[in-house]
Order: C-alpha cells, then sequence, then structure tokens
C-alpha cells in the first residue's frame, strides 16, 4: 500500500490522475446529453444512448490502460523501479503498486459515472430496479482491470510508445467490440459492455454480468502473473 500511495503521489502531481478520474467519469456524458431515442453511428448502426453509454466507456477504459502502460514502462526505463528494487522493494510489489493505483483509481471513478448514468437512463431502462444496472457497471469495471492487467504486461516489456500501442491494439477491439455488439458474448472479458448497452432488451443481464465479471478476473489474474514474471526479468 505504500507503493501504491507513491504511485498515486506520481499521477498527482503529473495531472495523470486527474486525466484518468476524468476520462471514466466524462464516459457517461452520452447517457446525459444522447436522446434516448437512435442516432446513427459512423458504422450505420443505431446505438441508443445506454449504447453510447457503452461505447464511451470502453474507449475510456482502453485509453487509461494505455496511459497505464506508457507510465510503467516510463518508470522502468527512466530508473525509478530501478531504483526501489535496489532498495529492497520487491519488482513485483512495483508492478502491483501501479496496477493498484490505475486499479482504485479507475473504480473511484466508476461509481459517479454509474450514478450520472443511472440517473439519466432510469425512464429507459426496464422496470426491474438497479440490480440489472449496477451488475453490468461491476462487469465494466472488471473488464477495466483486465485491460490494466494487459497494460502492466506490456509495460513491463516494451518501451513506452510501444507498450502503449500494443495495449491499444490488443484492448481496443474487445472492449469497443463487446459495446458496440459486435463481440455481444457475456463469456467474454468484456461482456459486461455488451450486457451495458442490451441492457434494455436483454433477459438475464446479471447472470451475463456476473458470467462476464468472473472471466475477465481471471483473465487478470492470469496476466497479472505473466506481467510479475516479466517484470522480475526486466531491465531497470
Amino acid at each position: 500500500m505504500l507503493v501504491a500511495g507513491l504511485a498515486l503521489h506520481e499521477l498527482w502531481i503529473s495531472f495523470r490522475l486527474l486525466l484518468v478520474v476524468g476520462a471514466v467519469m466524462l464516459a457517461s456524458l452520452p447517457a446525459a446529453l444522447v436522446p434516448h431515442s437512435t442516432a446513427p453511428n459512423l458504422a450505420g448502426a443505431p446505438p441508443d444512448s445506454l449504447g453510447w453509454f457503452a461505447i464511451a466507456l470502453a474507449a475510456a477504459m482502453v485509453g487509461v490502460a494505455a496511459l497505464a502502460a506508457g507510465t510503467l514502462a516510463y518508470e522502468r526505463r527512466r530508473g525509478t523501479a530501478g531504483w526501489m528494487a535496489v532498495r529492497a522493494v520487491p519488482r513485483s510489489v512495483i508492478m502491483l503498486a501501479w496496477f493498484a493505483a490505475f486499479g482504485l483509481l479507475v473504480t473511484a471513478a466508476l461509481v459517479p459515472a454509474g450514478l450520472v448514468g443511472w440517473f439519466s437512463l432510469v425512464n429507459a431502462l426496464p422496470p426491474t430496479g438497479p440490480g440489472p444496472f449496477v451488475a453490468a457497471i461491476v462487469a465494466c469495471g472488471m473488464a477495466g482491470l483486465a485491460a490494466l492487467a494487459l497494460a502492466m504486461l506490456a509495460g513491463s516489456l516494451l518501451p513506452p510508445p510501444l507498450a502503449i500501442a500494443a495495449t491499444a491494439l490488443l484492448a481496443g477491439p474487445p472492449l469497443l467490440g463487446a459495446a458496440t455488439g459486435q463481440w455481444g458474448l457475456a463469456a467474454l472479458p468484456g461482456g459486461g459492455l455488451a450486457v451495458l448497452a442490451g441492457l434494455g432488451g436483454s433477459t438475464r443481464p446479471i447472470a451475463d454480468a456476473l458470467l462476464s465479471a468472473g472471466v475477465a478476473l481471471s483473465l487478470t489474474g492470469v496476466l497479472l502473473l505473466a506481467a510479475a514474471a516479466a517484470f522480475e526479468r526486466a531491465d531497470l
């Protein structure tokens, strides 16, 4: 927790903390501003306000993950991580601290973003209470953690520009594809975004959201193990 606090302090003084929190919170703007009626996008599909909310949330998570990958790679390249490692801080702790810092910011920002989305979309949602919507938001958060774990792996292996590009290219299609309905399987890590986008017509949103959250958490664990192994052998 001490190293994670140092990571949060570094994000604060570099204004990246505001960028992360702002990106996730701004993702709720389509829910508040886009009419509940459908509005065509560039692909010709007609997502409603729920769909645009999911698309904006996916884009924010991809951007945050790319920023996290570049941050870890930059800390490794400039020697800050090496300075901590030679002072008996385990390498895996350094990597996990950055994951925890970014994960905490994404989770904290999802709360107000979800509240704005709920109060903006409550009239467009089925009259089943907030349970399905909360489950979908939680699943989206788990998908964001999986993207951050991928960012930690890329940041442990690649220089900053390549880490940013690799994270965006690997995390972007699954998350944005789920939000637009192209990769809409609940058994995928980004399935929570598909559940959120189709919440108005879903028959089992809570079950699908929980399935997606479990898959995303499992993938997060696998990626973090791989990132820890890669960071142990990285040149600091």
